[in-house]
């Protein structure tokens, strides 16, 4: 696979999606949220977890470089994270992401069904087919 520049910055023998990785997962460190790489079950890029009441991202390393990358992308761009803080390439990056979720609300702001109504309800006629 040929190595590309990203943003116009070619970064030469360094694997700039690694470095990237790195670098968003010392943010999340800065944060408080602790970063663990390991083998994880299925095919996924990981996520976010609460263990021994800590709050954990998991980066499965049998995903993807890219798919880590994205999934920790996501997760800065939560954090609202100033800009001199991050690398040019990281701040494009976290840009874009930004971008492609704009329109999508993330699960914990969606909104959700309201409840049924409270009072009985009569049962229902069942048609024969």
């Amino acid at each position: 696979m040929a190595h590309r520049p990203l943003c116009g910055v070619d970064f030469g023998h360094l694997d700039i999606t690694e470095r990237l990785i790195s670098e968003l997962s010392r943010v999340l460190t800065r944060r408080g949220l602790s970063v663990r790489s390991e083998p994880l079950w299925g095919v996924h890029a990981g996520g976010k977890c609460r263990l021994k009441g800590k709050d954990v991202v998991l980066l499965n390393t049998k995903a993807p470089p890219m798919e880590r990358l994205v999934m920790l992308a996501d997760y800065v761009a939560e954090q609202r994270v100033v800009g001199d803080e991050l690398s040019v390439e990281a701040h494009a990056l976290l840009q874009s992401r930004i971008a492609r979720r704009s329109d999508v609300l993330s699960p914990a702001d969606a909104s959700r069904p309201g409840l049924a109504k409270g009072g009985a309800r009569a049962p229902r006629k069942q048609r024969r087919v």
